[in-house]
C-alpha cells in the first residue's frame, strides 16, 4: 500500500521539486478542476495556479504535510472564488456554512447530474471487465500508480499495461458517447 506523501517526499537537495509534484498530480488535480470548471481555458489557468501557490507556500508548511490533500485544499479554495468572480457573488457570511451554501447554489446541477451518470457508466463496465483489466484500469485511475508500478506489480509486460489501458479508455469512452454524452470530445 502506498504511504500519502509529503514535501520531504519531493524535495531534492532541500529544494523543491515542483516538477515532480506537477507530473504527479498533473492529471488528478485536472480531473477535480474539470468536474467544476466548464471552460478548458478558466481550467488551465486554475491548474496553473494551484501548483504556483503550492510553490510560494512550501516552505511555511509542515515538511509531513499530505501533499495531495493540500493541493486538494488549493484547488477547492481556487473553484470557489472562480464561482464567486464568475457571478459576481457578494457575500455578507458570518460564518463557513453560510459561504458553503451560498456557494453551492450556483454550482450547476447539470454538470453534477452528468458526472454521475459518467460515473455511473464507467462502474458498470468496470463490472464487466475481465478481472486483470480491471486491477489494471482500478489501480490506474483510481490509485493512481504508474504503469511501471502496475506492470511489475501484475508481473505483465509494461506494453500490456499500456494496450489495456488504451482499449479500455477507448471502450469506456465508447459506451459514454452511446449515452448521448459529449464525453471525449
Amino acid at each position: 500500500m502506498k504511504h500519502c506523501e509529503t514535501i520531504i517526499d519531493f524535495e531534492k537537495d532541500n529544494k523543491m521539486d515542483i516538477e515532480k509534484v506537477i507530473e504527479k498530480y498533473n492529471n488528478y488535480i485536472y480531473t477535480i478542476l474539470k468536474q467544476s470548471i466548464s471552460k478548458e481555458e478558466d481550467i488551465e489557468e486554475l491548474l496553473s495556479d494551484v501548483f504556483t501557490i503550492f510553490w510560494r507556500n512550501y516552505d511555511k508548511l509542515d515538511k509531513n504535510i499530505n501533499v495531495k490533500a493540500y493541493l486538494i485544499g488549493i484547488t477547492r479554495n481556487l473553484i470557489k472564488k472562480k464561482y464567486r468572480e464568475n457571478y459576481n457573488i457578494k457575500l455578507d457570511i458570518k460564518n463557513i456554512d453560510d459561504y458553503e451554501n451560498s456557494i453551492s447554489s450556483y454550482i450547476n446541477i447539470e454538470d453534477i447530474i452528468e458526472t454521475r451518470e459518467k460515473s455511473k457508466i464507467i462502474s458498470r463496465e468496470i463490472d464487466n471487465m475481465k478481472e486483470e483489466e480491471k486491477q489494471i484500469f482500478i489501480m490506474f485511475y483510481y490509485k493512481e500508480y504508474k504503469i511501471k508500478e502496475i506492470s511489475e506489480m501484475l508481473n505483465i509486460s509494461i506494453t500490456k499495461v499500456k494496450v489495456n489501458l488504451h482499449r479500455l479508455r477507448k471502450s469506456v469512452k465508447k459506451k459514454i458517447k452511446e449515452k448521448g454524452d459529449s464525453y471525449g470530445k
